[in-house]
């Protein structure tokens, strides 16, 4: 079988391996490390472009473990092997990272790099403008490998408007919650541009999704994105979080937010902000309901989740847009 290795958001790895399993039957899970997976899969490779949550995937040409992995060794490993390239026509540049980190080397062991790939396609070397290119890596877990690029998400921060929830983390956390099989009521109570109501839309299944904000201006774009327009089970509305009168006592099944973190918005006392957030969401949780709240407030919110005696069920720690922040997943004792 045909070996990848894609490289995704830190802290996500479980995440990761359960959906792979739940989405692709065919995989076959080889590593798994934090920010990456490697793998086999011997279906089209195409589909591996679709899964949203994938930074870089390569085509494995080579892996090694072990300590003291160096350039050379890898470079050598794979000249020595007459290795099929996934692409084989357009041109090609060689790049080293070590530790996430790209890294210079050699003069000469760079050109021993370019020609074990013109001696084994008919890619021609372009250092600056290629249309693919094949990566030496090594990592801090005494991890290395040799792959071809085959997908890139170009997908940045200039995307998204400020404090915008970027759409991969917004998938990781409705993947966090577990939903289950069985249509059930879900409330997005900080919806914000909708980037959790949309993969929501796109890749689970609810009977009814409450998304709702206190910014007008956005819930008015977010009730026109394709997504979520016109669909009967999707109610989107301006509403206060603390209040939610829209929504029945004890019938929702999952909260999922990313509620606001005070960095962006004004809020004197945030802790006393999580509070009332945490008591509202007890009034519309149904008995065992599930919480997957998203923070880079850790302290505070900690603090609240241990007063209120609400139990943690897991936790990730992981970066969003550059800061340190949390995914919880959490629920009322009885």
């Amino acid at each position: 079988m045909a070996e990848f290795i894609s490289t995704f958001t830190t802290g996500f790895q479980n995440v990761v391996k359960k959906d792979l399993s739940i989405r692709f039957k065919g995989i076959k899970i080889l590593n798994l490390y934090d920010g990456l997976i490697h793998y086999q899969y011997n279906d089209n490779s195409r589909d591996l472009e679709k899964i949203n949550y994938f930074n870089n995937t390569f085509f494995v040409l080579k892996t090694q473990k072990g300590k003291n992995l160096d350039f050379k060794n890898l470079v050598e490993a794979v000249k020595r092997e007459n290795k099929y390239y996934l692409i084989n026509k357009g041109s090609f540049r060689v790049r080293f990272q070590q530790e996430n980190q790209f890294a210079k080397v050699d003069k000469k062991l760079v050109k021993t790099a370019e020609d074990t790939v013109l001696k084994n396609t008919r890619l021609v070397s372009d250092r600056v403008s290629p249309t693919t290119e094949i990566w030496y890596s090594i990592r801090s877990e005494g991890f290395a490998f040799c792959g071809q690029l085959i997908s890139k998400r170009e997908f940045t921060e200039k995307n998204l408007q400020k404090g915008e929830l970027r759409p991969e983390v917004a998938y990781f956390m409705c993947r966090f919650a577990d939903i289950g099989e069985t249509p059930s009521v879900i409330a997005e109570p900080f919806c914000g541009y909708g980037s959790i109501p949309v993969q929501l839309a796109k890749h689970f299944r609810f009977s009814t999704l409450f998304a709702s904000d206190i910014d007008k201006e956005k819930i008015e774009a977010v009730s026109q994105k394709k997504q979520l327009k016109d669909n009967p089970i999707i109610k989107v509305s301006v509403e206060d979080a603390f209040s939610l009168p829209q929504i029945p006592d004890k019938s929702v099944s999952y909260v999922i937010t990313d509620p606001p973190w005070g960095f962006y918005e004004e809020i004197e006392y945030i802790s006393l902000f999580y509070k009332k957030m945490f008591e509202s969401f007890k009034r519309i949780l149904a008995e065992n309901g599930t919480m997957v709240i998203l923070s880079a407030r850790k302290t505070e919110i900690e603090s609240v989740i241990n007063s209120y005696g609400i139990i943690l069920e897991d936790k990730i720690d992981t970066l969003v847009n550059g800061k340190k922040a949390s995914l919880y997943r959490l629920k009322f004792s009885v």
